[in-house]
């Protein structure tokens, strides 16, 4: 296409709007005065097709969108829908267990070796005194229901009851406790800078917290003040997963599956009736033409409607005209279970669990497919983690660190910050399917180098020192009762496993790497 022709089309603004164009064939194309985007988005145009579809689209900031009485009501959907559908409490059940499980087990990795084993044993201690790996499952789960979990600093009454020098402790808070007000404005609570029961400066950072003393939907609320108390933010752990900039206050992420829970139980609620109604007919008696009863006169149609008690093996006469057929129960159809899968699989969707685990059904997967479907699902679980150890754990371990330095005197001599104590967080190894293809590939990826001792053992929530601590004392032990040493422990090869798919000979190895 050529240029415009010139002088044509010049504006008063001194802009050339196309009004006579070339053609690459060189006639004169008439242009529009008015130039017109030649790109368009069809979802950005409004149709009498799709008007209804994005009537609740809304262009609100997210602390304008989460409104407490919005955070609240989702919350509340929720745990409904987790209290009274065994499939949603199996989800949440399966992310807190394979996300804490156990509970996080801290690994010291300073220089200094005395210094990391006496941390390590002192948290060991304290950690099952406080049992802080019930508080994490329940802050994670809290989380997965409702969005978003609130912990307060605290010195426990019952660890200093017990002797133990390190009283802090964790005290775990409803979200609807954290709220500006709680009356005639409490549904557009928020401050300038803030949201509901967060305040911030002026650069978004938050400063404080205001917490009431008792949770609203506690029915002892009524006799208590519910005027909130301001708590620094340095004494306060928030956990929640913001999707949004500016976000500061988490909502449910089961809330894109709620509808199609509430879905799978009205179907399976249905089919299960209309099943018991079937199952309750044994047969039907038709007559053609009028019915008519004793002396000749005609029976109406809700006259007609009788039930005959049956008996086994017994024989039946019919009136004239009058036939039995025997009721067909067509439910519950064969589309039922394909309908239930398919639900589940996309409520586990926006949360990355796959079928299996949502469904605790693994039986369609082989390894191969079970592993790989798994694998999103782990990485997830990973992003959880980090996203825990940053918010709740790391935190929480610097402040622990100060009370206890008045007790380890190895700890009381380090000069640095409790930020700059050198740490990782190891957790539940992963479960597996086929324990020696696994060890198969541990094995020869540390033979090419592909894979460390320490990455084995952290996927085993373990440590390198503990595996050759244990080995030590294992040792030791049968030297002491003068028992020959096993191959295991002696350091010998392991027997060759003929069969299974893998090089006998770890020098032939070589070159191949496998993920464990």
């Amino acid at each position: 296409m050529g240029f415009p022709s010139s002088g044509a089309g010049r504006s008063s603004g001194g802009v050339l709007m196309a009004r006579t164009f070339t053609s690459h064939l060189g006639n004169r194309v008439r242009g529009s005065a008015t130039p017109r985007p030649m790109n368009r988005f069809d979802n950005a145009q409004t149709t009498d097709e799709n008007r209804k579809h994005w009537a609740n689209a809304d262009s609100l900031a997210a602390v304008s969108q989460l409104t407490p009485a919005i955070r609240w009501r989702l919350g509340d959907r929720a745990q409904y829908e987790c209290q009274n559908n065994s499939y949603a409490a199996g989800l949440i059940r399966t992310l807190v267990n394979d996300t804490v499980g156990r509970g996080p087990r801290l690994q010291m990795e300073t220089a200094d070796d005395r210094l990391n084993q006496a941390v390590e044993d002192y948290w060991r201690l304290w950690s099952a005194a406080a049992d802080w790996p019930l508080t994490s499952r329940v802050l994670t789960g809290v989380r997965y229901v409702r969005g978003e979990c609130f912990g307060v600093f605290r010195e426990s009454k019952r660890l200093a009851r017990m002797g133990c020098p390190v009283t802090l402790d964790l005290r775990l808070i409803e979200p609807r406790q954290v709220t500006d007000s709680w009356g005639p404005n409490w549904n557009t609570a928020a401050t300038e800078y803030g949201d509901d029961g967060i305040e911030c400066d002026e650069d978004g950072e938050v400063v404080a917290y205001r917490i009431l003393k008792r949770d609203p939907g506690d029915n002892r609320s009524y006799s208590a003040p519910l005027n909130p108390v301001r708590v620094d933010a340095a004494n306060v752990l928030h956990w929640f997963v913001p999707d949004r900039p500016g976000q500061l206050r988490g909502y449910s992420p089961l809330t894109p599956a709620l509808g199609i829970f509430a879905q799978l139980r009205r179907f399976t609620t249905a089919t299960l009736s209309a099943a018991e109604v079937a199952s309750m007919l044994s047969g039907v008696m038709t007559q053609d033409g009028t019915l008519f009863g004793p002396g000749g006169a005609e029976v109406t149609a809700e006259e007609s409607y009788a039930t005959i008690d049956m008996v086994r093996g017994m024989l039946l006469t019919l009136p004239p005209g009058t036939k039995v057929e025997q009721f067909k129960p067509e439910q519950p159809t064969t589309n039922y279970e394909m309908f239930v899968n398919a639900k589940l699989r996309e409520c586990g969707r926006c949360l990355n669990v796959p079928f299996g685990k949502i469904a605790g059904d693994h039986s369609r997967y082989n390894y191969s497919s079970g592993r790989l479907d798994d694998a999103p699902y782990w990485a997830d679980r990973d992003i959880e983690r980090q996203a825990l150890e940053a918010k709740v754990f790391n935190p929480f371990f610097h402040l622990w660190a100060r009370f206890a330095a008045d007790a380890l005197p190895a700890l009381l001599a380090f000069t640095g910050k409790p930020w700059e104590l050198k740490h990782s967080w190891h957790y539940d190894p992963r479960p597996t399917s086929d324990p020696v293809k696994d060890a198969t590939g541990d094995e020869l990826n540390l033979t090419n180098a592909s894979d460390t001792l320490a990455g084995i053992a952290q996927r085993d929530g373990t440590t390198v020192e503990a595996i050759l601590n244990q080995r030590e004392r294992e040792m030791k032990m049968f030297t002491e009762r003068n028992l020959p040493l096993p191959a295991w422990l002696a350091g010998q090869p392991a027997p060759a496993r003929p069969g299974d798919g893998m090089p006998q000979n770890p020098a032939d190895a070589k070159g191949v790497a496998l993920v464990a």
